[in-house]
């Protein structure tokens, strides 16, 4: 069983805990976009699907809500070939949250759904919220690129510039 504290994951991806353990992200560094534009930029991997999810909360459940999203999007990064997740809650829905999780490839995405973890969430989950109303996305290879908050894009063969 793998335990990660939210700090340990949270340094491993380049973002920092302020106060009140609240995530804060780096900038994206200044002035490495000259560079970058000269390379050519891919996928990290072909393939790769995405899910966007609009989650709809019970009425004053949105502080609960957040608390299992996060924890679930710790085990996701910790369990799954997750290359990415992050949530935001709807500026004139406010009781409505947008999820957008990217994985590897259709057998990583197959994993996740076949998980422990996202079983436990959607068990939790369901004393928060109305609905989960699932979109996939096939991510079009064009233009991706792979960045972290640091500036750093992972380019051909694995390398990050």
């Amino acid at each position: 069983m793998c335990h990660t504290t939210m700090a340990s994951l949270a340094a491993s991806r380049g973002v920092f805990l302020g106060p009140g353990s609240r995530a804060l992200r780096r900038a994206p560094a200044r002035g490495r976009l000259a560079p970058r534009a000269s390379l050519r930029a891919r996928a990290a991997a072909d393939g790769r699907v995405s899910l966007f999810v609009k989650v709809t909360v019970k009425s004053g459940q949105l502080d609960a809500y957040k608390r299992t999203i996060e924890a679930h999007i710790v085990n996701c990064f910790a369990n799954d070939r997750c290359m990415y997740f992050d949530y935001g809650v709807s500026d004139s829905e406010p009781d409505v949250v947008y999820l957008y999780e990217t994985y590897e490839d259709q057998a990583a995405l197959d994993e996740h759904k076949a998980s422990a973890h996202l079983a436990e969430y959607l068990s939790k989950a369901e004393a928060f919220t109305v609905s989960h109303d699932v979109t996939t996305l096939r991510l079009a290879p064009f233009g991706s690129v792979n960045c972290n908050y640091a500036g750093e894009c992972e380019l051909d063969g694995g390398a990050w510039d």
